[in-house]
């Protein structure tokens, strides 16, 4: 059975997000986030990306819409 590849969003605050790397890769500005700076590289299942200037509330409705990206493709 195959791991679901998953990447961590980290708040300001500190409150940690779990995402599909799929959901996270429908961002192309997360996508280059993600690359550019290694934090997720072929093989790896978890990556982590910070936001220090997004509030949880503003992750959390960011996740909800790579989600909902992801279902009406």
């Amino acid at each position: 059975m195959r791991k679901t590849e998953i990447v961590t969003l980290i708040s300001a605050e500190g409150l940690e997000f779990v995402i599909d790397k799929k959901a996270a890769m429908a961002s192309a500005s997360l996508r280059k986030m993600i690359t550019l700076s290694g934090s997720l590289k072929e093989g790896e299942t978890i990556g982590e990306v910070r936001f220090v200037e997004m509030s949880s509330l503003e992750l959390e409705k960011l996740c909800q819409c790579l989600y909902l990206t992801i279902c009406l493709q």
